[in-house]
């Protein structure tokens, strides 16, 4: 049993109504939603090698991810309700398995130029560089 069949297992046999569910992931941040999304996300991402760099930094992510989600749950289930979207609440498990894919792919779009919500990886990593010269240089300076 893969992770996220255990996780869809257990979400699902917790709750019972798909609107109570998707109403409880966005006003609660500590869900234990989020922590099984941020395992399957892992799982998949370090199997994926192009990906795999995001499974290891997957911790610095996440939160923004988790409210990214947040803002947008209500619009999809309301979309779900006019049966114009994607998300399919008809059925709790399918809907659990769409919001763990939605997790994974909102976290690649951090990285995509196209994506409004896109983040720089290289600019981050340099500034952590430079921060990381500059406080070692400040340790240098000091006289023991």
């Amino acid at each position: 049993m893969t992770t996220k069949q255990l996780y869809i297992k257990l979400l699902g046999n917790k709750e019972k109504n798909t609107m109570e569910l998707i109403n409880k992931i966005s006003l609660n941040s500590n869900h234990h939603f989020w922590g099984a999304a941020r395992d399957f996300a892992e799982e998949i991402l370090s199997k994926t090698l192009s990906w795999k760099w995001l499974s290891c930094r997957i911790d610095d992510f996440t939160s923004i991810v988790q409210k990214i989600m947040q803002k947008k749950l209500q619009l999809w289930l309301f979309k779900a309700q006019l049966d114009c979207g994607k998300m399919n609440i008809s059925n709790i498990y399918n809907t659990i398995s769409w919001l763990f894919d939605r997790f994974v792919a909102e976290l690649k779009n951090l990285f995509d130029i196209r994506s409004k919500n896109y983040i720089n990886i290289i600019i981050i990593d340099q500034t952590l560089l430079q921060n990381a010269k500059n406080h070692a240089s400040q340790e240098n300076n000091y006289d023991y």
